[in-house]
């Protein structure tokens, strides 16, 4: 063969290459650090994204507290964690606030399909005009209870006060009901659900901790948290750490149970509870505020792969794939059409309720650099004092110090 003729052959065999398998110089891989309830439930529907951008996504199944861990180490050498992150629980404060995070804007600008309006809490991953997640699932932090075990109790009503509610439980615990029921764990939530529920701010406009002030509701709250471990009301087994509260309730012990916006489908799922089919959602008592804890999906700052990242996780949070989360993890959907559709099929448990829970909802704090750090000592300290029977108010005292030497640490 000549050298022309070697010439072009070589030219026509790159342009039958191109034409053939035209995604083929763009096949990239990416990888995505997320909990495991955050790992896309449908395998087949992964490898059909996959097949069809040439993008190869490889899952990094992780605990949070080793996501967050993650990420500031390799962030510390300008280096990726992963090209995308999962964002939960306390990721405002330890990944996002911290700047960790590659600002979306430019990415949903140059997507002219992209709505972002079509998201609720979207607002909830920006800081100013930036916006760094979107959101995958809504979660506010709610109450369950078992309608039927409380029937059986003689209450025909779930409780509108908290101590209407240790009443009851003491009532069903003397009855030989339940031994234990009050599914809650010895950790900060606990303390921040009864708070906020009673009406206490917990921080003023100036994150001033006012859940300290003489007479505070959180000081209530805290009293009474520490009394329901005192009392035998919550099993021992929160205490040892063995297990959750979510697992505890769901193995059948306990009639009241810290839940979220999505637990009751687990709760009625007989494959994955002994409590189904007579879970219902206890819209909280009292002002009944809580916060909300949605999720979202970012990249990660130091990503080389932002544009595959972002393919991966316009996917990721379609109507699709966020009925796929809530069938399988009962996290409820964050476009708010898909959530409709879901409750037009009767999909979706306890609607109302969550609708109404809706309506009280007092944020806490979460993008403050020290807001992290605080939460883990009050469920340090939250487990300690129901271990070795520390006074309430000693508790509380306890941790508006430690906030205002954070504050003063991190300001």
């Amino acid at each position: 063969m000549s050298a022309k003729r070697a010439s072009l052959f070589v030219m026509l065999m790159a342009v039958l290459l191109v034409l053939v398998s035209p995604t083929l110089a763009q096949e990239t891989s990416i990888t995505f650090l997320t909990p495991a309830w955050g790992v896309p439930p449908d395998e087949e529907a992964l490898h059909a994204f996959e097949a069809e951008t040439g993008i190869t996504v490889e899952i990094q199944s992780v605990q949070m507290a080793d996501l967050f861990s993650r990420v500031q180490v390799s962030a510390a050498s300008g280096q990726p964690a992963a090209d995308v992150i999962f964002l939960t629980e306390e990721a405002p404060s330890n990944i996002v606030a911290t700047g960790n995070l590659l600002p979306l804007n430019d990415l949903i600008a140059a997507t002219p399909d992209f709505d972002l309006s079509a998201f609720e809490k979207a607002d909830f991953w920006a800081i100013g005009d930036e916006i760094y997640g979107i959101p995958v699932y809504l979660q506010l932090v709610m109450m369950d209870y078992n309608a039927a075990k409380l029937s059986e109790a003689g209450f025909d009503a779930a409780p509108t006060t908290w101590a209407e509610l240790r009443d009851m439980a003491v009532s069903i615990k003397e009855q030989g009901l339940d031994e234990y029921p009050i599914a809650f764990g010895a950790i900060d939530w606990s303390w921040y659900l009864m708070a906020l529920s009673m009406g206490d701010p917990m921080f003023d406009a100036d994150l001033n901790p006012v859940f300290a002030d003489e007479g505070s509701k959180a000081r209530e709250a805290m009293a009474m948290l520490l009394g329901f471990f005192n009392d035998g009301l919550i099993s021992p087994e929160m205490l040892a750490g063995s297990i959750n509260q979510h697992a505890l309730f769901w193995s059948g012990t306990g009639v009241f149970h810290q839940g979220w916006q999505g637990s009751v489908q687990v709760g009625n799922n007989p494959d994955t509870s002994q409590q189904a089919p007579n879970v219902e959602y206890l819209v909280l008592p009292e002002a009944g505020n809580t916060w909300s804890f949605p999720a979202g999906i970012g990249i990660d700052k130091n990503s080389p792969n932002a544009d595959a990242a972002w393919q991966f996780i316009q996917w990721y949070v379609t109507p699709e794939v966020q009925k796929d989360i809530y069938n399988a993890f009962g996290l409820y959907p964050s476009r708010s059409a898909v959530a409709a559709e879901l409750n037009d099929e009767g999909v979706i448990a306890g609607y109302d309720a969550i609708l109404a829970q809706s309506e009280h909802v007092n944020e806490l704090p979460r993008y403050t650099l020290w807001w992290g750090p605080f939460t883990d000592v009050v469920t340090e300290t939250i487990l300690e004092a129901a271990q070795t029977g520390m006074d309430a108010n000693a508790v509380i005292d306890q941790l508006a110090q430690e906030w205002n030497d954070l504050k003063a640490e991190y300001e």
